[in-house]
């Protein structure tokens, strides 16, 4: 039997007390032969299933006791060694074993053995920061390989050395040693050219530092195919993960995560939580981008702890630097240099001066940030010329670009110029989005610094398109992030055009600047149901499952009457809390699996189609007597556009977001107060909440009013804090608007084609009624009410489930949910309403298919939504208007179900007599103003407050239904 046969069997063997019992049988076969070919099985075990490579690397080390031959146990320990090091990252437990064996070898006399048997321990060296100790063994190690001519053992001594080069910023000479070490591995032949991928997969790291992207590219796919053949998973998710984060470099940001994904789940598989946590490290910087800054601070803090644990500290200074960047995003800068002192200081330590930089730039930023604009320029550009030193473009460009930040705001915009071109130049010729768009802006800025308004104006419009190609390739549900920090370049151009008298061109670039995460999803009829498209899917749908069926299992215990009282005043105790805890974590991982999903399936984020931004014309959709208001914020100040069939204008109003939230903050307290008062002693607060909304009414509406006057129908698109007000109560100091003129809501201009478009079932009208176990008392008898008045299905309590509602929904062109609803601004994919058999969320809702005319949500707060980058607004709204609504009527706070019990009658009884959808719900309204008639009874008299008729709103299409 050959040694490699022998080997196979030994390993293929059930348990170990077989496997000894075998070699026993055997011991005159076990010469070195054969235990060259046993380490060979167990190096080759490490890149798929590192457990097994550990177990057969530790039955060499028994093979002395059948073989007599004590270098066997040193190849075990090596192979063992590999295992720790190159597998699961125990890089000192690894050191010793690599100094026992070096050990076996001297005692034996093995002078190149001795030295072949220390290549491996470079790497592990380096991670732990013993880097004079690397030099010191690598040019030892080197001259006695050289001498007896050990080219393949010098290659990998080679290979080794360059990552480590690599790891301490030196690019340059990593690139040198590889191409040396491919050198040495051609002249071996045969045998030399198998580790050729593996110089592949480390090139493309120092290629892609270098600005070489193409080849760096090309090179992670060669390796790729090569682990691919070899049925090498571990190695083909490195080479994912490398080509990763090149995309990411060239701002293809959904390409990058779903490669991540792809690679963390193969280390997982195998038990590589290192190799998981670098992942989740690298992915970092798609996060930040992103700018989901939490995600990044939980992942680092994992990061932080495994690799400290581990004794590397450049890993952990890479997540703390990380970190740093999050808290700057969050504006927590105290936070922030905080842990760029301590990042910096662990790479001063690694004698990695390219990591130092990187650090001092980050500070940069800070500072820039803080307007210490002479402080920042000082960092930046002393990063420019350590970047510059070590050959790395790109990193010089942005240390060039934050230099010219400071300088704009030094106003020495003459040298700001400069460096922004030379940035610029760089950024386009090696096809960097994120830097193209970056200089672009500033330019722009210097421009408009300069009066020179054309030239600001194509800047800036330049970085617009830029800006729109990266978000159309980013999933979806992530656009809105990545817009986070990208309003002020909307605000500067919006601002130029009111300038120049362009209120056209500026309501583009307003509706432009939205996300467009709802718009995208219904322009191109984009999927986020939970369901399978290809067969890798099944293990996450079914993981996905099996956490919703927990999550809903601990959310109706949470769901009690003790459980309610818990959310509200009371105390938590101690199992409630952790409950609570409990729920947010399965949520957390939810969000996490289904954005896995989205981003695996999100082909059209590689669609160019999708790079130019259209906005949909509203004018063909705007009726004779309707005119559509669009606010929006400009640098701190509102501006609001108005749009009529053969007229847009453009004025800005003497009020921004700040002081517009003071009043807000006034009138929720009084509608809070509400709850608590008597009939009786609501008169004061009708009249302060009055009072309130007049100011609203002064600072938004009155700088419009010859142009709002003469039309009937107001279509409002708000921006901002505006999204939490209720215009239709604005008080002009002796009417509500709501009393001179019909009022609907959209959350962007260019839905409303989506809306007037939208297909309608005819005929089936249903009514689903909760009371939440009797304490909505009035709830059944509106559904009664509603029924008749319908000619509806009706399905209440117990028959008010989450799969009936799915079940009926579909054929509906009336669906009213009447129920408990629940607004969750920690997590709005989990707002909800509260039915029979648990809570429709607002992930259940984006698995509806929906052809209504008219959804209704009588429930309290069904309408808030959280208010993301880009003006996207997250919560039930836009789910139900992505499911297929054509219009929805939503709750802006808590509502008294009496008086909505009251309201909604009399809205589908207007339905009924052929009103619009606007015109009906405005006279249900005013049917609970005109209670302050002192001929009315006093409860009905103190429904006039707004709090019991304002919170209700229409979005969507206002017509009548059919």
């Amino acid at each position: 039997m050959d040694p490699q046969t022998l080997a196979l069997r030994l390993i293929s063997l059930p348990d170990e007390p077989a496997q000894h019992a075998f070699l026993a049988e055997h011991a005159a076969l076990l010469d070195d032969q054969f235990a060259g070919a046993l380490k060979a099985q167990a190096d080759n075990l490490r890149h798929s299933d590192v457990q097994r490579s550990l177990h057969t690397a530790r039955l060499l080390c028994t093979l002395p006791s059948y073989s007599g031959n004590p270098c066997h146990r040193a190849l075990g320990l090596l192979a063992e060694a590999n295992a720790l090091s190159i597998g699961l990252g125990q890089y000192a437990r690894a050191v010793g074993l690599y100094d026992e064996a070096v050990e076996v070898y001297r005692v034996q006399g093995r002078v190149v053995e001795q030295a072949t048997a220390q290549i491996g321990k470079i790497y592990s060296l380096a991670n732990l920061g013993r880097y004079d100790e690397v030099w010191a063994t690598g040019e030892a190690v080197a001259q006695v390989l050289k001498a007896h001519a050990r080219w393949l053992q010098l290659g990998g001594l080679m290979v080794n050395l360059a990552i480590v080069h690599g790891r301490q910023g030196d690019d340059v000479h990593a690139l040198a040693m590889f191409e040396q070490a491919r050198e040495y591995y051609l002249m071996t032949g045969t045998e030399g050219q198998q580790a050729l991928p593996w110089i592949d997969h480390n090139r493309a790291i120092v290629l892609r530092n270098l600005g070489r992207f193409e080849d760096s590219i090309q090179a992670s796919l060669a390796s790729q195919q090569v682990f691919t053949d070899l049925g090498q998973q571990v190695e083909v998710a490195r080479s994912r993960q490398n080509l990763a984060l090149t995309h990411f470099v060239l701002g293809q940001h959904n390409e990058a995560l779903a490669l991540l994904t792809e690679a963390r789940a193969i280390f997982l598989a195998d038990g590589r939580e290192r190799d998981a946590l670098l992942v989740d490290l690298f992915t970092s910087d798609c996060l930040l981008q992103l700018r989901r800054f939490d995600d990044v601070l939980e992942k680092c803090r994992q990061v932080r702890a495994l690799f400290t644990d581990l004794g590397t500290r450049f890993e952990v200074a890479q997540a703390i630097l990380k970190e740093a960047t999050a808290y700057a995003g969050l504006r927590r800068y105290t936070e922030a240099f905080a842990s760029i002192r301590e990042a910096r200081g662990l790479f001063d330590a690694e004698k990695n001066p390219v990591w130092v930089a990187y650090a001092d730039l980050e500070a940069a930023a800070v500072l820039q940030a803080q307007d210490r604009h002479d402080e920042s320029l000082v960092l930046a550009q002393a990063c420019a010329g350590t970047f510059h030193a070590h050959n790395l473009p790109v990193d010089r460009a942005r240390a060039m670009l934050a230099a010219g930040r400071a300088l704009v705001g030094r106003q020495q915009y003459a040298r700001a110029t400069e460096l922004v071109s030379e940035a610029l130049a760089c950024g386009k010729s090696l096809r960097i989005p994120d830097l193209v768009y970056r200089c672009h802006h500033l330019a722009g800025t210097i421009a408009a610094a300069q009066g020179q308004a054309q030239a600001a104006m194509d800047a800036y419009d330049r970085a617009i398109g830029v800006v729109e190609s990266l978000r159309g390739r980013i999933m979806v549900e992530y656009r809105a992030g990545f817009l986070e920090d990208k309003g002020a370049l909307y605000e500067d151009i919006i601002d130029l055009c009111l300038d120049q008298g362009l209120c056209e061109r500026g309501l583009q670039y307003a509706e432009r600047a939205k996300s467009r995460a709802l718009l995208d999803l219904l322009a191109y009829r984009l999927n986020l149901e939970i369901r399978p498209r290809a067969p890798a899917d099944v293990p996450l749908i079914e993981r996905l499952a099996a956490l919703r069926s927990e999550r809903d299992r601990l959310y109706r215990r949470w769901d009690t009457e003790a459980g309610l009282e818990i959310r509200g005043s009371a105390a938590p105790d101690d199992e409630a809390h952790q409950l609570g805890r409990d729920i947010l974590d399965l949520e957390r991982q939810i969000t996490e699996l289904w954005h896995t999903l989205l981003v695996r399936h999100a082909d059209y984020a590689c669609d160019a189609a999708l790079w130019s931004v259209h906005t949909e014309p509203v004018q063909p959709h705007l009726g004779g007597d309707t005119v559509l208001i669009e606010y929006f914020t400009v640098h701190r100040q509102f501006v609001a556009f108005l749009v009529t069939r053969d007229r847009i204008e453009a004025r800005r109003l003497p009020c921004g977001p700040d002081q517009i939230q003071d009043v807000v903050r006034l009138l929720q307290l009084n509608l809070q107060a509400n709850v608590a008062q008597g009939p009786g002693a609501r008169g004061d607060l009708a009249d302060n909440a009055q009072r309130l909304l007049r100011q609203l009414h002064d600072l938004l509406v009155a700088p419009l009013a010859d142009l709002l006057a003469p039309r009937e129908h107001w279509l409002i698109v708000p921006h901002g804090p505006l999204h939490y007000l209720p215009f239709h109560a604005f008080h002009d100091g002796s009417a509500y608007l709501l009393e001179r003129h019909t009022i609907s809501y959209l959350p962007a201009a260019s839905l409303l084609r989506f809306c007037t478009d939208a297909r309608q079932a005819t005929g089936e009208r249903a009514v689903f009624a909760h009371s939440l176990r009797g304490r909505l008392s009035h709830v059944l008898a509106e559904s009664a009410a509603l029924g008749t008045l319908l000619g509806a299905r009706t399905f209440v309590d117990d028959e008010a489930t989450v799969d009936r509602l799915r079940e009926v929904a579909p054929q509906c062109d009336i669906l009213h949910v009447a129920a408990h609803g629940d607004f969750r601004p920690d997590n709005p994919l989990f707002s909800g309403l509260a039915l029979a058999d648990g809570w429709l969320t607002t992930l259940d809702i984006f698995s509806l298919h929906l052809n209504a005319g008219l959804v209704t949500l009588s429930a309290c707060q069904t309408g808030e939504s959280v208010i993301g980058g880009g003006d996207e607004l997250f919560g039930l709204m836009r789910a139900f208007l992505y499911a297929g609504a054509a219009s929805l009527v939503l709750s802006l706070w808590p509502v008294e179900d009496h008086a909505t019990a009251d309201l909604m009658t009399t809205f589908y009884r207007e339905l009924a007599a052929g009103r619009s959808k606007a015109a009906a719900l405005r006279e249900a309204q005013l049917s609970l103003v005109q209670g302050s008639d002192p001929a009315r009874e006093p409860a009905d008299r103190a429904r006039a407050h707004p709090y019991f008729w304002a919170p209700f709103f229409l979005v969507g299409h206002s017509g009548p239904l059919g």
